[in-house]
């Protein structure tokens, strides 16, 4: 008892709540963004390349599941400032939208092993992998409230020690044991414990944890999400369309190779996400304000960081992006700086399709973006087995990059016109009172 009361305490107490926030939340994002790689560096170097593919498209499989789970509904959720749903009513929609998933996880899974593309061992590490993101998406609806409510300090460290604790689990487990499926089974044991110990031990301190459907703000809620679920969805997708080709045509030491030089994509968005998810409430209260000056002023600085955090990673990249990465994932890399550089292009456009999601979600214009998030998905579909049969990885990277592009673009338009639709309702509005 003397333990979780500390560690409530640890994550509740701060001297600076603003302060705290943006500290924990970009020590949350380097470790959200560099788990599969840390995880992936030891099973190499513990187990070799073929477990490494596996784990590798496991990963990226559990990531769709994930955003089933999630269903959109965070940044909602985070910008709902006036708290038209409750957190009750979110809660009760995330156990049902999480059920899905899981659901979802093992079908595909069952799926692959009756076609005979999956043995049961592959089979069972995806569906493992598959049930620890379930519960990540789960805890993600406590995330959102303690932001919510002002304290993002709190969902990032109860975040960040709910990632450590697994992780460093998971890796012990495969240095002591070489065995994957059972390290993948502590990871999942390691999580329930860590979630019990952080989201669930400080939730009571933010609203009641219960579980009652309200049919219609359930309906609300997910009419509303639809399209933010639809778009995260078809984006993971349509950014993971190239391993999917390359688990279908190439093998899993392929697999693993695309993954070692595509890790770094992650840091361009971990990044980015540092440095607007903090103001993720500011920007709607100011567009809520009808503060457009202050509005416009922050997207623009945001797109500028990101550019430059881009040029930054395309310089690394064609200087010792590489040899670095060979000798931390323990592999020769060095046939492959084209196509690491042109994935750090694909991870700037990446994280700006991310970015104008947020602001378009902020504006609640999100349900104009699911045309370009299908367009991208068909795009994905129709010419990822294409480019990765006739040109092996570089032809992934470089299909990539290509529909990170088109997905961006589509979505700046759509920004743009919300906010100019956005902008004549506010001087309606005005003209009438």
């Amino acid at each position: 008892m003397r333990m979780l009361k500390a560690l409530k305490n640890l994550f509740l107490n701060t001297g600076d709540p603003a302060k705290d926030s943006y500290l924990w939340n970009m020590i949350q994002s380097i470790l959200f963004a560099v788990q599969s790689a840390v995880l992936l560096m030891v099973i190499n170097r513990t187990n070799g390349l073929d477990d490494a593919g596996v784990f590798s498209i496991a990963y990226a499989i559990a990531s769709l599941i994930y955003y089933i789970g999630e269903f959109g509904v965070r940044k909602y959720q985070v910008t709902d400032v006036e708290e038209k749903s409750s957190f009750c009513d979110y809660h009760t929609h995330r156990i049902a939208s999480c059920l899905v998933a899981l659901i979802a996880g093992i079908g595909y899974a069952a799926n692959g092993y009756i076609q005979g593309q999956y043995s049961a061992y592959k089979f069972q590490i995806i569906v493992l992998v598959c049930a620890i993101k379930v519960l990540e998406a789960y805890c993600d609806v406590y995330f959102a409230r303690f932001q919510q409510k002002g304290r993002l300090d709190v969902s990032s460290k109860a975040s960040a020690y709910r990632i450590t604790v697994p992780m460093v689990a998971c890796m012990l487990a495969l240095i002591l044991t070489h065995d994957l499926l059972a390290s993948v089974l502590i990871w999942l044991a390691v999580t329930v414990l860590s979630i019990l110990t952080s989201f669930i031990l400080v939730a009571p301190e933010f609203g009641k944890i219960e579980v009652r459907l309200d049919m219609s703000r359930f309906i609300t809620i997910t009419r509303e999400c639809i399209p933010l679920f639809a778009g995260s969805f078809l984006l993971l997708y349509i950014g993971n369309a190239p391993k999917y080709a390359i688990d279908a045509f190439l093998d899993d030491k392929a697999q693993a190779c695309f993954n070692f030089i595509f890790m770094p994509v992650f840091a361009i968005g971990m990044l980015a996400n540092f440095i607007f998810n903090p103001i993720l409430v500011r920007l709607a209260e100011e567009w809520n304000k009808g503060n457009i000056k202050e509005f416009r002023r922050i997207v623009i600085r945001q797109m500028l960081v990101i550019g430059g955090i881009t040029l930054l990673a395309v310089t690394v990249a064609l200087t010792i992006g590489c040899p670095v990465l060979g000798a931390i994932f323990g592999a020769d890399l060095s046939g492959n700086r084209f196509s690491l550089t042109i994935l750090m292009v694909g991870g700037g456009m990446l994280a700006l399709a991310n970015f104008f999601t947020v602001v378009v979600t902020v504006v609640r214009g999100q349900k104009h973006l699911l045309a370009g998030y299908i367009l991208g998905a068909l795009t994905a579909r129709l010419l990822s087995g294409y480019f990765v049969r006739t040109y092996g990885v570089p032809g992934a990277s470089l299909f990539y990059t290509f529909l990170m592009t088109l997905i961006s673009l589509i979505f700046a338009v759509v920004f743009m016109l919300c906010v100019r639709k956005g902008i004549r309702q506010m001087d309606i509005k005005k003209d009438a009172s």
